[in-house]
């Protein structure tokens, strides 16, 4: 039997940090599903370059940049959207950093809180943002991305552990406060590791230099695709998940962890 084909013909969809990696590939799949996409990065160049390519695909696009740290510029990014597009069905919050690789202690406070500015900040600043619009259309969809840390800290990267650990609660925050709205969905999308240009440019402190060798092995038993990425996110974004709120998606579910490991320990 041919596969189901999710449709989003008539959705506006706006998705931070979606010029490259995860966010781009999730932007690509919503356009080619038929729904309008905003794009954004703190980069303008990457913005423009993004909104070409994907227009150069048929995909009806927008872009604007927006560093999501700073509320006013998330706030400004939910008007360039109605302003394009009229509505808003889909916020996914997918900007993210990763901070430095190493020890805590060898990571400054400063580095450390910027993870949590853009990470943490940067959800909870969209969710307030496009959620007004939301309940007043009487619909919407917010989708959190989390990632490693989310159930357990990932070793050297404390400030982006505790980050994404911090989405799921807020995010199942905002479904509890909101549950009396079922035309709502604040569901979190929790990707693994994915080979992007962040998982692949780490700047590493003090110990890290070392430990970060055996990333690559790493990648290769418990590594996702951005493609695989994109489709659950296609999945969230469709009428499949209506009246599912508080759920956390994982692409990497305990029972894929251990699959893995044993066709490593075979190998």
């Amino acid at each position: 039997m041919a596969k189901q084909q999710i449709s989003l013909a008539g959705k506006v969809a706006v998705i931070t940090g979606s010029t490259r990696g995860i966010g781009r590939a999730i932007a690509e799949r919503y356009g080619r599903a038929g729904a309008r996409v905003m794009v954004s990065s703190s980069r303008a160049d990457a913005v423009a370059q993004a909104v070409g390519e994907l227009r150069a695909q048929g995909i009806v696009c927008e872009g604007t940049p927006c560093d999501v740290s700073d509320l006013s510029q998330v706030q400004a990014l939910v008007r360039r959207a109605l302003d394009a597009f009229g509505h808003v069905d889909i916020w996914m919050n997918n900007a993210a950093v990763s901070g430095p690789f190493g020890e805590t202690l060898d990571v400054s406070p400063e580095e450390w809180r910027r993870v949590l500015e853009v990470n943490v900040f940067g959800c909870y600043h969209g969710c307030i943002s496009a959620l007004p619009h939301m309940i007043e259309r009487r619909s919407g969809k917010i989708i959190n991305v989390s990632g490693g840390g989310a159930t357990r800290a990932q070793r050297f990267l404390s400030a982006y552990s505790t980050s994404k650990a911090a989405i799921v609660r807020l995010t199942e925050g905002f479904a509890r406060d909101y549950h009396d709205h079922p035309y709502l969905s604040f569901n979190v999308l929790a990707p693994g590791m994915v080979p992007t240009d962040m998982m692949n440019s780490f700047r590493t402190v003090g110990t890290g230099a070392e430990a970060i060798k055996a990333l690559p092995r790493v990648m290769r038993i418990f590594g996702t695709t951005a493609e695989e990425t994109a489709d659950v996110a296609l999945r969230m974004a469709s009428s499949a998940t209506d009246g599912v709120s508080g759920k956390v998606f994982e692409l990497m579910p305990r029972r894929r962890v251990l699959w893995r490991l044993a066709t490593a320990a075979l190998r």
